[in-house]
């Protein structure tokens, strides 16, 4: 690290360990970053997959409406309706998973905080300070 560009190599040390601690703290962030994007993915696949089927129902009934009798409008619309509901109900799961991959993920990062209470001093520390550095430049 150069430390040329800091006023004072307390301020470079300092960011030097903020700078450790940060890879340390954003290797476990990546881990459940990671894990929440690939179930996002999964999530979004079988929510695409809904809204797919459903919008291939509807084509198809547009297309037949007009040769329909009374009793096959009833039962399409019935049909129609419970697809509708499941398509909400997926809607509902997915928001479910996303949630918990979320919680999840603050947990995890909470726990890392609490087992290493000086590494997130000093990555806070060193951010304030190189932020701080930042600012009074202009």
């Amino acid at each position: 690290m150069d430390t040329s560009t800091f006023p004072n190599k307390t301020a470079a040390t300092a960011a030097g360990a903020a700078s450790e601690m940060a890879g340390y703290i954003g290797t476990s962030a990546e881990h459940v970053l990671a894990a929440t994007k690939d179930a996002g993915q999964q999530i979004g696949a079988v929510a695409k997959g809904e809204m797919a089927t459903l919008r291939a129902e509807l084509d198809s009934l547009t297309s037949r409406i007009s040769s329909m009798s009374e009793f096959e409008l009833a039962a399409a619309k019935e049909k129609l309706l419970a697809r509708m509901e499941s398509t909400k109900a997926a809607a509902r799961t997915v928001a479910a998973d996303l949630t918990q991959h979320f919680n999840h993920g603050v947990d995890v990062t909470t726990d890392h905080v609490k087992e290493r209470p000086l590494q997130s001093v000093a990555v806070a520390a060193g951010v304030g300070i190189l932020l701080g550095m930042l600012i009074s430049r202009r």
